[in-house]
């Protein structure tokens, strides 16, 4: 079931790589899961990040005022 998982992957990612060759403008090119879904794909989302910037901001200022040195 791997292997076949991997063998679609691969076959959409050539597919891909093969209409982005040809596309005259960037704005026509393609990701290979635009180009068909798979179902593994709803395992691979993209993750939002964990904190953010004010959170690490206001983590190093309440480690700098608990002594730990950064």
């Amino acid at each position: 079931m791997i292997k076949q998982n991997l063998e679609w992957e691969r076959i959409r990612y050539v597919s891909t790589m093969l209409h982005n060759v040809n596309c005259q403008k960037r704005q026509n090119m393609i990701k290979p899961e635009k180009l068909f879904p798979l179902p593994q794909d709803k395992f691979n989302k993209a993750q939002k990040p964990k904190g953010t910037r004010e959170d690490y901001e206001s983590f190093k200022e309440k480690a700098k005022a608990a002594g730990v040195k950064l």
